[in-house]
C-alpha cells in the first residue's frame, strides 16, 4: 500500500471521481472507503489517502498528485511575494491576496454551504449557529458587497452587511438558542455523556441538512468553521458530501456571510435579554449583580463564573 496527503481541493477531485466506485462504511478515523475489484482507496479525516499500488489506483491518484504539484508551486510563489511574513494567517491580513485565495477555493463549486456560530465563548446571552447557501455568483456579488469576516467589521457595518444579504436573497438558515433553552439542550447532551462539541456538531449538520434539501446541485462544497471534525462528520453522517472544516473559516464568503448573519441575530437578542429582563451584559458585567432568579435565563450555567455564583 502507498500513501499521500490530500488538501481540501484535492480531497474535493477525489470525493467527485470517485463517486461511481463501490463505497464500505468507513472505519474510525476514515472520511472513505472503497473496496471495487482491486481499487482499493481509505481517505482519513486527516487527509491522508491510503491506496494499493497498482495500475488501477494510480490512474486515479496521479491526476491528484500532479494537481498539487501545481497549488505547491504556486503556493511557493505566494509566499515569496510575501517574504517576512511568518505566518499564512499574517498573509491573509492583506485584502487582495485573502480574496485572491478565497476565489481559488470556491470556483470549482456550483454551490458552496458555509457554517457559523457566535456566543460560544461568552458566558452571556445566546448561542447563535447559521448556515449560508450559496452559488457561484452570489459568492462574487456577496464579496464585492464587503462580506467578510464578522470580527474584522463594527457594529453598524454587520447591520449593514445583514440587509444587503437579505435584499440579495441569499439562502440561510439560523437557530438562536437564548440562555434558558441554551442550558436545557447543553443538560441533555450533558446527561448523554455528550459535551458542548457535540452539540455544535448536531446544530451545525441540522442546519446544513436543511439547505441540502433544496440545493439544486451535487457540484458542492461544504465549509464548517473548525471545532471538531470527527463528531461534526458522526452527526452529517453522509460519506459523498465534500466537506471541510477548517480555521478561519470565515476567510471563505460563504462562512464570512453566516458569521455576519450570526453576529447580526446574536447582538439582536441579547438586546432583547438586556430589555427584558433590565440587566446589562458584556464582559465587564458582574455576576453578583444579576438576580440569581433571572440568571439561568440570561447567562450560560456551566460555565466556571456563573456555576460559581450559583
Amino acid at each position: 500500500m502507498k500513501s499521500v496527503q490530500l488538501n481540501n481541493r484535492q480531497i474535493g477531485k477525489f470525493i467527485s471521481n470517485t463517486e461511481h466506485l463501490r463505497h464500505e462504511k468507513p472505519h474510525q478515523y476514515e472520511k472513505i472507503r472503497i473496496h471495487d475489484g482491486d481499487i482499493v482507496l481509505i481517505l482519513y479525516n486527516s487527509g491522508k489517502l491510503v491506496y494499493e499500488d497498482n495500475p488501477h489506483c494510480n490512474s486515479i491518484i496521479n491526476p491528484l498528485v500532479s494537481k498539487k504539484s501545481y497549488d505547491d508551486r504556486k503556493d511557493n510563489t505566494q509566499k515569496k511575494s510575501i517574504k517576512g511574513h511568518k505566518t499564512k494567517a499574517r498573509y491573509y491580513k492583506n485584502k487582495q491576496n485573502y480574496e485572491q485565495y478565497n476565489d481559488i477555493s470556491l470556483s470549482d463549486y456550483e454551490y458552496t454551504i458555509g457554517s457559523d456560530e457566535t456566543g460560544k465563548g461568552e458566558w452571556f446571552g445566546p448561542l447563535v449557529v447559521t448556515a449560508v447557501s450559496t452559488s457561484k455568483d452570489e459568492n462574487i456579488k456577496l464579496r464585492e458587497m464587503g462580506v467578510k469576516d464578522s470580527k474584522k467589521l463594527d457594529k453598524k457595518q454587520i447591520t449593514q452587511l445583514y440587509h444587503k444579504i437579505e435584499e440579495l436573497g441569499i439562502r440561510h438558515e439560523s437557530i438562536v438558542l437564548k440562555p434558558f433553552s441554551y442550558n436545557k439542550l447543553y443538560n441533555k447532551f450533558k446527561s448523554e455523556g455528550k459535551n458542548l462539541n457535540h452539540l455544535l456538531a448536531y446544530l451545525h449538520t441540522k442546519l446544513i441538512k436543511m439547505l441540502l434539501e433544496d440545493t439544486p446541485s451535487n457540484d458542492l462544497l461544504i465549509i464548517i468553521d473548525k471545532f471538531d471534525i470527527k463528531k461534526t462528520n458522526e452527526y452529517l453522517n453522509n460519506n459523498s458530501l465534500n466537506v471541510i472544516q477548517t480555521e478561519n473559516g470565515e476567510r471563505y464568503t460563504p462562512v464570512a456571510a453566516a458569521s455576519i448573519i450570526a453576529k447580526y441575530k446574536y447582538e439582536k437578542a441579547l438586546h432583547e435579554l438586556e430589555k427584558r429582563y433590565n440587566v446589562k451584559l458584556n464582559k465587564k458585567a458582574k455576576t453578583s449583580k444579576i438576580d440569581k432568579d433571572i440568571l439561568e435565563k440570561v447567562a450560560k450555567t456551566h460555565f466556571k463564573n456563573i456555576k460559581r455564583y450559583l
